[in-house]
């Protein structure tokens, strides 16, 4: 520029002080006939066509969820705008119930609906873009990189960590483009981070395309399950996936503030690992993955949420006992599909080594008690997950309603087993109500198998199935229910069951 911002006049428009520097435009606090204006300053020449962008788009027409446009230079040398005093999301949103920032999304999908009625893409949705004003409501800013009707776009335009994958493979922005923009901007506020984080953020160029964002609620416990679900709808990598239509965004955000989702705690690494594993089946490629560990580890838990990504992700679920079959299905099929079978079933190992060396495209996740070397060494994912820490049980008995004071003894006498933990949370509840499980409510082989353990002495898993007349692994299955009413618990490594008295 020819003259320093202060020392000139544009138009009627004195600037006063600076407020912010963006990539092509400096903004200014100026005065101005009507009094004070946020002023918009190319920061060169090559940067005119933004800002006349801008003009475009807000010459439209008004809307209540944008800014004014008050006044601007024919050439897009500067433009002139109504102040809007208030806080950027990011700030406004810390300490938010989930409620609020919902309310903010409502008026922000009202902005949308005008821009797309228009043929605009916003393309650049994070917090910063978005004032919550003193009353309250929403304004949607920065119009600069927006895409109108007909406009060739040449290289990426957006802000890594809410940008769209589409925009990291060099795609033009779209609508759905917005949609997740907006799904990312409600999981930052939501959550106080971006859907993808690394220590390098170089590596935001990738991370969308090869992995999926964890839940919301994993960051925050009291995000509603509908509208934990529905951020994730609105992330789904591929953007004919997300929800097209903002009325009906509108109509799910209006039923999201129902019940809060199951918590989220503990086992991160295993579901990122399950979560690149979705999407590199989703891309066609073949993955197996062993989910072993004791019971009510949580290898039920990482199987089904494995489960909903991948039907997220487009991935049909092919049910039933007949692995011929489905082998030969895998084989006629030229699309990815998701299996669920147990490692220890008749041939189940079998049709994992025919999906490895065939390179059939499928996910199948076999739920075992160990692990299966033979299939590690042709490239099977072995997964066993972790013990919740001290900090995840204090979070579930603090979400919970109980004294977090409860949650170190209970975390040492459970060792971190997410179900022995839910046990005695439900245990703890019983005897402050002075009520009874009566065994009659259980399944009838879960009686049986808790008259076999009334003793009191931890009994081995193959003997106690073979004292119940039980397959092993069917044993578990019903141990895992007695495990949830805090009725037995893992003994000697998990190798052995003991029941737990009631009056404990």
């Amino acid at each position: 520029m020819t003259a320093e911002p202060e020392l000139r006049k544009y138009g009627a428009y004195q600037p006063t002080k600076l407020l912010a520097t963006g990539a092509s435009a400096q903004v200014w606090l100026a005065d101005g006939p009507g009094g004070e204006v946020a002023l918009k300053i190319a920061r060169s020449d090559k940067h005119q066509e933004s800002l006349q962008k801008e003009i475009h788009v807000l010459s439209l027409g008004e809307h209540p969820r944008l800014v004014k446009l008050l006044a601007h230079d024919p050439d897009g040398k500067w433009i002139a705008l109504e102040r809007v005093r208030g806080t950027m999301m990011d700030e406004w949103s810390k300490d938010q119930p989930p409620e609020n920032i919902v309310g903010i999304a409502f008026e922000l999908l009202e902005a949308l609906e005008h821009l797309h009625a228009h043929g605009v893409v916003h393309g650049d949705l994070k917090p910063s873009n978005v004032i919550v004003d003193t009353d309250g409501r929403a304004r949607l800013l920065d119009l600069g990189v927006a895409t109108l009707p007909g406009e060739d776009v040449a290289g990426f335009r957006g802000t890594l960590g809410y940008a769209a994958p589409e925009l990291l493979r060099g795609k033009a922005p779209t609508k759905e483009t917005d949609v997740y923009g907006l799904g990312a901007l409600l999981y930052t506020c939501l959550t106080g981070r971006t859907p993808f984080v690394a220590p390098d953020p170089a590596a935001l160029t990738y991370l969308p395309l090869v992995s999926l964002p964890p839940p919301p609620a994993t960051f925050r416990a009291d995000v509603p399950a509908s509208l934990n679900q529905l951020i994730l709808a609105l992330l789904a990598r591929d953007a004919a996936r997300r929800p097209s239509d903002l009325s009906r965004v509108k109509d799910a955000l209006g039923r999201t503030m129902t019940r809060l989702a199951e918590p989220i705690l503990g086992m991160y690494e295993e579901r990122e690992e399950l979560r690149r594993a979705v999407v590199g089946t989703a891309d066609g490629e073949a993955r197996v993955c062993v989910i072993y560990g004791p019971p009510g580890s949580g290898r039920r838990t990482l199987i089904a949420e494995a489960v909903e990504y991948a039907r997220r992700e487009g991935l049909p679920y092919l049910k039933g006992g007949d692995l011929k079959a489905a082998v030969q299905q895998l084989r006629e099929s030229a699309k990815p599909s998701v299996m669920v079978h147990r490692a220890q079933h008749k041939g189940a190992q079998q049709v994992a080594k025919l999906v490895l060396t065939e390179h059939l495209p499928c996910l199948l996740l076999l739920h075992s008690d160990r692990p299966t070397p033979s299939l590690g060494e042709l490239g099977a994912i072995q997964l066993t997950p972790s013990p919740l820490s001290l900090k995840d049980v204090t979070n579930l008995v603090r979400v919970s309603g109980l004294d977090p004071a409860l949650a170190e003894q209970w975390w040492r006498d459970s060792l971190g087993l997410p179900i022995a933990v839910l046990g005695r949370i439900q245990a703890h509840r019983r005897r402050s109500n002075n009520l009874l499980l009566d065994p009659q409510d259980l399944p009838p082989e879960s009686q049986k198998i808790l008259e076999l353990l009334h003793g009191g002495k931890p009994a081995k898993v193959v003997d106690l199935a073979e004292q119940a007349g039980l397959n092993e692994h069917v044993l578990l299955d019903h141990c895992e229910v007695l495990f949830a009413q805090g009725l037995v618990e893992a003994a000697e490594g998990g190798h052995s069951i003991v029941a737990v008295p009631q009056g404990r």
